[in-house]
């Protein structure tokens, strides 16, 4: 048999999936592709299970490698992590690969796919009763809202626990009061597999937003989340023409939590740029461009500030936005509270799931 420095050597990038002296948990997720939520979670995640070598799990790594490793355990358990993730196409098969092979698995935050959406999206099929058997075989199910909780127990699982999305418990200790200077941001995106909507109506509706706002005495900040959003976010720029910044450090945790620092408010698309303005308590409008979104909203009690992008009102953007500037002392607490909970219940939760892990 060959020694074990010498598959080591033979593994190149992927040695670390062999060390034998850490205890791993295999994340899946759609990591290393470059989007700030996806990164974020996984960030997260890896700190509140911090005693254990958290890696991707890719079951196409070199097997052969591994099996001459007797008596040895790549992971201790596998991971269904942040993202929506439950029935989308192919992470029913990953997860239920992990729990063939490693037996302990379990679900920290991760969204459930609703069907009134995704069946409107070509080539998707919807394979949540698919999903029912591996579930039931897992340690712990633990989701990121109430909608993912009720799309399961419509199908017949029951043991589903909101947990709040996981970047959650990356929020500031505490907040730090706004400075009251008309600062709002704002996040737009495109979406590759569609979207309550269309993009062009999303752009018109923002530049007309952002012009009132500047009719207002406000300052305009956009913020991307990942690379291929700059291009639509720089078009929503030039034809405002003035008064607005775009945030480009966007890749940096650190920066973001600067940025926000910066807002007295914050307007976003995409549901990670708002989860983020909510860790440093900066009261927010979600623009539902999924139900992932309202999901996430709910979960935080605060779809009151939810808005479908299919059914924009600048009438009623405005008036939100009025009130949650009269109103910032408040929603910031409420927001706190809701941060507060949700992190003391994943902390709580990694700690049942690391002690069972261990066994």
């Amino acid at each position: 048999m060959a020694s074990f420095l010498s598959i080591i050597n033979s593994a190149g990038r992927n040695w670390r999936y062999l060390l034998p002296f850490k205890r791993r948990i295999g994340y899946i997720g759609w990591v290393g592709f470059g989007n700030l939520g996806d990164e974020i979670m996984f960030e997260a995640f890896k700190r509140l299970f911090c005693q254990f070598d958290v890696l991707p799990f890719k079951f196409t790594h070199k097997i052969e490698l591994f099996e001459k490793i007797k008596k040895r355990e790549m992971f201790q358990a596998v991971c269904q992590g942040g993202g929506t993730l439950i029935n989308a196409k192919g992470y029913h098969e990953k997860y239920r690969i992990a729990q063939e092979r490693y037996g302990k698995t379990f679900v920290f935050g991760t969204g459930v796919r609703n069907p009134i959406f995704w069946n409107r999206v070509k080539n998707w099929q919807d394979s949540l009763n698919e999903w029912l058997e591996i579930l039931n075989k897992s340690i712990f199910v633990g989701v990121r809202g109430p909608i993912s909780q009720q799309l399961l127990c419509e199908r017949g699982f029951d043991k589903a626990e909101v947990i709040g999305d996981i970047s959650l418990s990356l929020a500031k200790p505490g907040i730090i009061a706004k400075k009251r200077r008309k600062v709002i941001g704002i996040n737009i995106g495109v979406s590759d597999s569609g979207q309550w909507g269309r993009d062009d109506d999303i752009l018109e509706f923002i530049v007309k937003f952002a012009n009132i706002m500047l009719s207002k005495k406000w300052n305009i900040k956009f913020m991307p989340v990942c690379e291929k959003d700059l291009l639509f976010i720089k078009t929503a720029a030039r034809k405002i023409g003035r008064g607005v910044s775009v945030f480009n450090e966007y890749k940096s945790m650190r920066k973001i939590m600067q940025f926000f620092e910066t807002c007295d408010l914050f307007v976003g698309e995409k549901m990670h740029s708002v989860i983020l303005a909510m860790c440093s308590y900066t009261p927010s409008i979600m623009l539902e461009y999924r139900p992932k979104c309202l999901d996430f909203m709910m979960s935080m009690g605060l779809e009151k500030f939810n808005m479908r992008t299919d059914n924009l009102s600048l009438d009623l953007i405005i008036d939100n936005i009025n009130e949650l500037y009269d109103n910032t002392e408040i929603i910031q607490k409420k927001i706190f509270d809701r941060v507060s909970y949700y992190k003391d219940i994943q902390r709580k939760r990694s700690n049942f799931i690391s002690a069972a892990i261990n066994v």
